[in-house]
């Protein structure tokens, strides 16, 4: 049939109009949330679109099937298989989820734009195959139920399985739909393997299911049953291991770091911006060496387009230990009271911006660094090394009144 004929007879169209404006409308909320820089991150925060792109093509699919069973082209001795009248009657609806999934990924593209990478492919594999699978079960729901409840409930059902496991206790659930990639990725992550696998195994299920059904015979309820029951219990073994995460860290080997002091590791999203970010950590390196403080930290900015105060911060933080004391987990940890007024100390000679503290420590921890700053400098190292040792054991409380050390 041509595809004139197709896309007149078909609802799809009609439908897709509704679904493009709802996207272009609600991708906004989505765009902030984007690693500006990362294609991984664009790719994985479109599939959150899929709460809307899935329930829309299950119920143009249940519409299509109604349509094919008041056609009673399937009954009696049918010149064309099931399989070809089903991808033939869904074709327009497998176009407006092909086309969903690619502008959910298109609205949110300029956040990556010039920087370098490419969308990722089998997160948008797996994008056209939960949307197939939700057209497919549609489609067979519309084969079988009632005429008048299949749309409705392909339409509410879809969206039950994209919105309703993100709410429950479970986390690994939430893995199953596809839609829990958007949980990733900070700049050091990519989307975790068993994310993308997880969820693809179950709409595999879904689609292998729906046709053992579409054959309307007893015969095949029961396997179609065990082929989902199957492919469910499958993803979940998948995906019981990420709980909540969505995301693994990116190999290490992608980035490039300088041997100076301090190191500095980049990732291809940030060395357009190497220079200025290399000559910032150098710089607060060398304000905090000249106030007797030893660096030795290595850095990696956790944006594309680090501002200089949050490189400079990097470096700062970097001079503080790493190990934190078992009381911390128990709530007494004396030394916690120390880790803002050291910090706030530490990024205002390392040359950090005093105004841009004002969002990151609460005013007393940066009074407190701003009065350190006005004692003589050997003061302001004994204030230092007083105070530091207490971030790393449960039994020394902190000294921080910039008066005991005049």
């Amino acid at each position: 049939m041509p595809w004139r004929s197709l896309l007149r007879a078909s609802v799809a169209p009609r439908f897709g109009v509704f679904l493009i404006l709802w996207l272009l409308a609600y991708s906004g909320n989505v765009t902030e949330l984007v690693t500006r820089g990362y294609w991984e991150s664009v790719t994985a925060q479109s599939t959150f679109l899929l709460v809307w792109t899935a329930p829309a093509v299950a119920a143009c699919g249940a519409w299509e099937g109604t349509r094919v069973r008041r056609s009673a082209v399937l009954e009696g001795a049918p010149t064309r298989s099931p399989v070809a009248v089903a991808l033939t009657a869904l074709a327009p609806t497998l176009l407006l989820g092909g086309l969903s999934v690619a502008l959910a990924v298109s609205l949110l593209a300029p956040q990556a734009m010039g920087y370098p990478g490419w969308p990722s492919l089998p997160v948008m594999a797996l994008q056209l195959l939960v949307v197939a699978a939700h057209t497919v079960v549609g489609y067979v729901l519309g084969l079988s139920a009632l005429r008048a409840l299949a749309v409705p409930v392909a339409l509410v059902g879809s969206f039950l399985w994209m919105a309703y496991p993100a709410a429950l206790p479970a986390f690994w659930v939430r893995q199953l739909n596809g839609t829990n990639i958007a949980e990733c990725c900070a700049i050091d992550q990519t989307v975790a393997t068993r994310g993308i696998i997880a969820p693809a195994v179950v709409a595999m299920g879904m689609i292998a299911a729906a046709w053992l059904w579409s054959m309307r015979r007893r015969l095949y309820q029961i396997p179609a049953v065990v082929a989902l029951g199957s492919l469910i219990a499958t993803g979940a073994w998948i995906a019981q291991p990420l709980g909540y995460a969505a995301a693994q860290d990116r190999p290490a080997a992608e980035r490039s770091c300088t041997g100076a002091e301090p190191r500095v590791c980049l990732w291809p999203e940030q060395r357009r911006s190497a220079a200025e970010i290399t000559r910032w950590a150098g710089e607060a390196h060398d304000r905090l060496e000249a106030a007797g403080i030893s660096v030795r930290a290595e850095i990696t900015p956790m944006s594309a387009a680090p501002r200089r105060d949050d490189v400079i911060g990097l470096v700062a933080f970097g001079v503080l230990p790493n190990d934190i004391p078992a009381c911390a987990s128990r709530g007494d940890w004396p030394g916690n009271l120390a880790f803002g007024p050291l910090h706030a100390w530490l990024s205002l000679t390392a040359g950090v911006d005093p105004v841009s503290l004002a969002g990151r420590y609460i005013p007393q921890e940066v009074e407190i660094a701003e009065r350190v700053r006005e004692l003589p400098q050997p003061a302001q190292q004994e204030w230092f090394q007083r105070n530091a040792p207490t971030l790393t054991v449960c039994d020394q409380h902190p000294n921080l009144d910039p008066a005991h050390y005049l």
